[in-house]
């Protein structure tokens, strides 16, 4: 569990709340607004890794290409595992 911050009052709550515990107003907008940046992010870590991998590969640095492949394959990871525990 994560704390997040209300935006009316700025008390630290838990993510698994629907409404701050001070001041009642709803938070489900930020986190779902988090949630998706998180995502967002997961998949611009994939589509890079993949690309300068595939870039590297064809240039002959083949470990390189490996390590980017793996940045890349642990964004991909990251995105199943977020999108399943949704």
């Amino acid at each position: 569990m994560a704390l997040v911050l209300c935006p009316e009052c700025g008390e630290e709550t838990l993510d698994r709340l629907t409404n701050c515990p001070l001041c009642d107003k709803p938070l489900a907008e930020e986190q779902q607004t988090s949630e998706t940046t998180r995502l967002l992010i997961y998949a611009i870590l994939f589509l890079l890794g993949l690309t300068a991998a595939t870039l590297c590969n064809t240039m002959g640095y083949t470990r390189t290409a490996i390590s980017l492949a793996i940045v890349g394959i642990i964004g991909m990871v990251a995105m199943i595992l977020k999108v399943g525990r949704s």
